[in-house]
């Protein structure tokens, strides 16, 4: 596979976990939805990692700082901040002794206002390519 197949893969990931937060936030399904939206953005920075990088294979990790980290993108501090936010959701829905404080704060609200959040920077991820 090229660069450009491996950057692709990605993106195209992405979006699938895209549509299934989507459907997951509509059935209210709001925990499982927000570690969804976590996968966007982490197979997006993969895919920004991947063309930044010369290999192929981005690090094995789910920590979003980290990975924009190792790419060229100039996100904003506030976007910075907030990827440690979306980080907790992935930690917070894996394992038990956090899932109560996720639960608790997955509400309607709340969830469409991350939805919008994370809507904002997967735009501005994907033009960035």
């Amino acid at each position: 596979m090229s660069k450009q197949d491996h950057i692709d893969y990605w993106k195209k990931e992405a979006e699938r976990n895209w549509e299934t937060a989507v459907y997951l936030k509509d059935g209210r399904q709001h925990v499982m939805s927000l570690f969804l939206l976590h996968l966007v953005i982490e197979k997006l920075l993969k895919g920004h990692w991947v063309k930044d990088n010369v290999d192929n294979f981005p690090p094995r990790t789910h920590d979003l700082q980290y990975l924009h980290n190792q790419t060229s993108l100039d996100i904003s501090a506030s976007d910075y901040d907030y990827l440690a936010i979306v980080n907790q959701w992935s930690i917070d829905t894996r394992y038990p002794d956090f899932r109560n404080k996720i639960y608790s704060i997955a509400t309607d609200t709340y969830v469409k206002e991350q939805f919008q959040h994370v809507e904002k920077i997967k735009s501005w991820l994907l033009a960035k390519f």
